[in-house]
């Protein structure tokens, strides 16, 4: 990468030369690109937060932020240490410091395309009333999203080992499921409740289903309020 590492440098290279992170990453690892990287996630992740709000408005517009801001973090830190144990299964040389860098350079370009998202999902949240079809938005959107975030996860197999191996494309499913599960734990982030955590353990597909099952309800008060 060119010297210095500004945010926009970052960026450009997430975008347009993701190989150089990894390598920079792997060969001359310092702790302020790390951070940089998961500055970048975290505000990102923040600001499509406040569209995800809007859809509801009120205390949603700070409430959905900080839920997705916490439910990155607990995903990274819940998956974590199985990254490190798949690549190196995957036959991957890599120190622990280059996976944590890794993984928050795939969250980070994952925030990115949500903020590239972002005015498709406010344009929809200002014109329709339905909580299941927000959801189902937001979802395609984030798996766009996080699909492109974790090629470098890939990257980081094929050029530090020449291959990405089936370990780490079992290792993304397993990461997407935790993310998901923890849209669950921490809902609701679309809709409203009189409370700010649930207080009934839910697996994600069943909450899925039930809120489908009120699909003529527009923005309800209640604690189930779609798959996000």
């Amino acid at each position: 990468m060119p010297a210095g590492k500004s945010p926009l440098l970052i960026i450009e290279a997430l975008l347009k030369f993701p190989g150089r992170i990894i390598y920079e990453l792997h060969n001359n690892w310092r702790a302020d690109l790390s951070g940089w990287l998961l500055a970048l996630a975290l505000v990102g992740m923040a600001a499509y937060g406040v569209v995800v709000g809007s859809f509801s408005g009120g205390a949603q517009m700070w409430i959905a932020p900080a839920k997705l801001v916490l439910g990155t973090l607990f995903s990274i830190l819940i998956c974590l240490p199985s990254l490190y144990i798949f690549a190196g299964l995957a036959g991957i040389d890599v120190r622990l410091r280059t996976v944590i860098g890794v993984l928050f350079a795939a969250v980070a370009l994952s925030a990115l395309l949500l903020i590239g998202f972002a005015p498709v999902a406010w344009i929809f949240s200002q014109s329709t009333d339905s909580i299941p079809f927000m959801g189902g938005l937001h979802l395609i959107l984030w798996l766009i999203a996080i699909g492109f975030g974790l090629r470098l996860i890939g990257a980081m197999g094929r050029l530090l080992a020449g291959s990405a191996g089936g370990q780490m494309k079992l290792w993304n499913l397993i990461f997407i499921l935790v993310c998901l599960q923890m849209t669950t734990t921490l809902r609701p982030i679309i809709g409203r409740s009189d409370r700010v955590l649930p207080g009934e353990k839910k697996f994600f597909l069943t909450h899925w289903f039930e809120t489908l099952g009120k699909s003529g309800d527009s923005k309800p008060s209640q604690e189930n309020k779609g798959p996000n």
